[in-house]
């Protein structure tokens, strides 16, 4: 997991330690500060002011005791001050002290950028204006202003997000890597077929899987918990569930079974089999997290299908008939603490006429913002469209759906991951 503390000791690593300004990344006090000429406490008011004269572009002068820094004397401050009527008069000989920040913020060259900003935050702001001073052995060393360390902060937040993103879009490759066979079953093994997978974020919580098995192809689409990496995360614990369960010589495979499997799998992976645990009674946090899904095994000639699903629906557009036929599904989800580790996921016989359409929708479809009203887009709406293009194959269903499913969220904001499977028979 990538911390404040890793990345800075990464890029720390790789830093000029002794060359502010450099063009390496900036991680600790000594690389904003300069050293500039320092006022001492006998030093004038009018000496100061000299001081500020003659080094241009500087905006803060240190105060040092016996090489120790006592304080900080803003320019615009002191100026201001030191423009008044009579001031010269009475200030000019007199110790500089009178006008500085007896409080400023001096921290030790190696205090890393982090500790600097929280210290700054603590000071109540002031640091963005007067700067800081930086210490070597205790002794006085520099000098940092506000918008040093503001930019210094800009890069290493830039870097660590260049670094999260580096590795999410390797999580993504890992989690679409896992999804390379099904898409070849998809194509090889069913063929007309068509696939909306859209994750909200890079990676997300949909996901799906088919494999070629003795007695068809077996399928299955998928809603986990969240969206974004800790989504993803649940996707390839399932796949990998899935993978060690569904062989390519496995034959009679019962849908509802391998649903509950998955159940007690997810549970225990998850340690959310009972939530009345010695580790619940002593205030440990256990984690709910679980999927939606639909499984099924398509018979080779396409003449059937043996289904079983938590929480998504199947619907089935048939031949001759004006009505979308809706399969539901038991009402549990799988994984969760509050669902049983015995529950049993109900196998149903899904007979396929020719020119059938089938179509399985995540959440992400039905519960998605759109339109006039900003409503959910809702079930009813995908069968009226599944009616009213019931004609077309199923690629080019999903195709004109998800112009449809865009125009209809139009400039709502993505809720969740988007997954829609369809395919038609191919019976004659």
């Amino acid at each position: 997991m990538l911390t404040i503390e890793s990345l800075y000791e990464s890029l720390a690593a790789t830093a000029e330690d002794d060359i502010p300004g450099s063009t390496a990344m900036v991680t600790r006090a000594e690389q904003m500060a300069r050293s500039q000429e320092a006022a001492s406490a006998d030093t004038t008011n009018e000496q100061l002011r000299e001081m500020f004269a003659r080094i241009e572009g500087v905006s803060t002068i240190a105060v040092v005791e016996n090489g120790r820094p006592i304080g900080l004397v803003n320019r615009h401050v002191f100026m201001e001050q030191y423009a008044k009527p009579y001031a010269r008069d009475l200030y000019g000989r007199k110790s500089c002290i009178a006008f500085m920040d007896k409080s400023p913020l001096i921290v030790p060259v190696s205090t890393p950028v982090e500790v600097l900003v929280k210290a700054a935050v603590d000071s109540g702001g002031k640091v963005l204006d007067d700067g800081f001073i930086t210490t070597l052995n205790g002794e006085y060393h520099g000098v940092g202003t506000g918008f040093g360390l503001v930019k210094a902060m800009s890069e290493i937040e830039a870097e660590k997000t260049r670094q999260l993103m580096a590795s999410i879009n390797y999580a993504s490759l890992i989690q679409r890597s896992h999804l390379v066979e099904s898409d070849q079953v998809l194509r090889h093994d069913i063929g007309d077929y068509g696939l909306i997978w859209k994750p909200r974020d890079v990676v997300g919580g949909d996901a799906y899987f088919f494999r070629k098995v003795a007695d068809g192809v077996f399928g299955c689409v998928f809603d986990c918990t969240g969206h974004g990496v800790p989504g993803a995360f649940m996707t390839l614990i399932v796949l990998s569930f899935l993978e060690q369960m569904v062989l390519p010589e496995a034959s009679d495979i019962d849908p509802g079974a391998i649903l509950g499997q998955m159940n007690v799998y997810i549970k225990r992976v998850l340690r959310q089999e009972d939530r009345s645990s010695s580790d619940v009674a002593s205030g440990e946090k256990i984690s709910n997290d679980g999927l939606d899904a639909a499984a099924f095994v398509l018979a080779p000639d396409h003449s059937g299908l043996r289904f079983a699903s938590a929480k998504l629906s199947l619907l089935v557009a048939r031949e001759g008939s004006a009505e979308i036929e809706v399969v539901d599904a038991d009402k549990h989800g799988i994984g969760y603490a509050d669902t049983p580790l015995a529950t049993q996921w109900t196998t149903r016989q899904v007979e396929l006429g020719s020119q059938c359409m089938v179509v399985i929708p995540t959440d992400g479809v039905i519960d998605q913002i759109g339109g006039s009203k900003a409503i959910a887009h809702g079930r009813r709406r995908l069968v009226q469209f599944m009616t009213e293009h019931r004609s077309l194959d199923a690629g080019k269903l999903v195709s004109a759906f998800e112009d449809s499913f865009s125009q209809w969220q139009d400039s709502q904001k993505r809720r969740d991951d988007v997954t829609m499977l369809a395919f038609g028979t191919r019976r004659c």
